[in-house]
């Protein structure tokens, strides 16, 4: 089914993503659609015939971070010859393939560094995961280095990588040791900057500030997957990262088009994977937010479900409509915090998630306490007000 189209959705009702979509955001659902095979570039030509922004369509690229996967498609329509959006595409996409050559040595010599000092340790997302989905660089951005390891290594990890030109970011140098703990407690990772990259490394100690989610998941799960000729890296098991980005776009809203890609092709790869994803979800408790994404990625991409696929309830079907809403509602390049009320969808989407009271506890303690240092009441009663946070009435996005 091709991408946009209408279709049951197992109950879900409402106007079809089609009328929806800017002629521009159908372009790039067009142009994300992996492989660009000849029936995909038949139809991403097509598309490109009702592009009248050509401003609009860089803009979402970029801020759906799909400017590799937009280049590819540009340069298969001949509209598009010698035009600025073409010079504009090729030259990022250029830059982006240069930056993930970069981006991959860094992270072989970050683990490399990590393993001679006896720390397990595994590689979250990035360049591994942009391979392993689209087979090639430059179609994927990525935007740091995300790199577990054991809670109980952390101290260790950060001494290795401060050893290797590394430098803690988040929480800043001059943070308390209060703050490092509440940090550790409430936190899943520490951010570092390189003297001499703009690519940084996110160290984690758990994939989620929720430990609820995938919380049994550790460096010691990692497998080695070759990358590129003579270099392999330890990552997750498939089925482990096909449910990492499900419950990580989830938690974002599904507010990057990048995140449902990677889904898209990835349910493409492996007809087996929609019941792998839903099986392992079921299995923790999660399948409401597995069933959404479902949902919406056969929606938007035309991806297939699980054969037995129960009608989702309610929690699942409202758990779709955000992430709609997040994806779809502003085609104006707005990032999700400027849009009115979508960070309070957003938040309070997360407590849809699990029926078990342990996960909403864990939910509700990260959003009212992991940045307290001590303040108490005061930085509870500030803390709810983010949680429902609204944007400034100036950078509210048009509808």
């Amino acid at each position: 089914m091709a991408p946009g189209t209408a279709r049951d959705l197992g109950g879900l009702r409402g106007v079809t993503v089609r009328s929806l979509l800017r002629a521009e955001f159908t372009f790039l659902l067009l142009a994300t659609t992996w492989p660009h095979d000849a029936a995909a570039i038949a139809a991403i030509r097509a598309a490109a015939k009702d592009v009248t922004d050509t401003d609009l369509l860089m803009a979402l690229s970029r801020r759906h971070h799909v400017t590799g996967l937009v280049a590819r498609a540009v340069g298969h329509c001949h509209r598009f010859a010698g035009s600025r959006l073409r010079r504009d595409l090729q030259a990022e996409a250029m830059a982006l393939a240069e930056e993930q050559f970069r981006q991959l040595m860094q992270t072989h010599h970050a683990v490399a560094a990590l393993r001679a000092q006896d720390i397990s340790v595994a590689v979250l997302k990035g360049v591994p995961a942009a391979l392993a989905v689209y087979g090639e660089v430059g179609v994927r951005r990525s935007v740091d280095i995300d790199l577990l390891v054991g809670r109980d290594h952390v101290d260790r990890a950060r001494v290795v990588l401060e050893q290797i030109g590394y430098a803690r970011s988040a929480p800043p140098p001059g943070a308390t040791a209060h703050e490092l703990q509440g940090s550790r407690r409430y936190g899943k990772d520490w951010g570092f900057d390189h003297f001499h990259s703009d690519t940084g490394i996110e160290l984690h100690w758990r994939l989620f500030q929720n430990p609820r989610l995938l919380g049994c998941v550790d460096a010691g799960d990692a497998q080695a997957r070759t990358v590129a000729p003579g270099l392999s890296l330890p990552v997750l098991p498939p089925h482990v990262t096909a449910l990492y980005l499900v419950l990580h776009g989830a938690e974002h809203a599904w507010s990057r088009l990048k995140w449902l890609a990677d889904l898209a092709a990835l349910l493409r790869q492996d007809t087996h994977m929609p019941g792998r994803i839903a099986a392992a979800a079921a299995a923790q408790g999660l399948a409401q937010p597995a069933m959404a994404a479902l949902l919406l990625s056969r929606e938007l991409y035309g991806t297939p479900m699980p054969e037995e696929t129960a009608m989702p309830g309610w929690r699942a079907r409202a758990l779709h409509a955000v992430a709609r809403a997040s994806l779809l509602g502003a085609q104006d390049g707005a990032e999700l915090e400027d849009c009115a009320t979508a960070t309070t969808r957003k938040n309070l989407s997360h407590y849809l998630f699990s029926r078990d009271p342990r996960f909403w506890w864990h939910e509700l303690a990260y959003d009212l306490f992991h940045d307290a240092d001590g303040r108490g009441l005061r930085h509870v009663a500030q803390r709810t007000l983010n949680v429902l946070r609204l944007p400034a009435a100036a950078k509210v996005s048009p509808r």
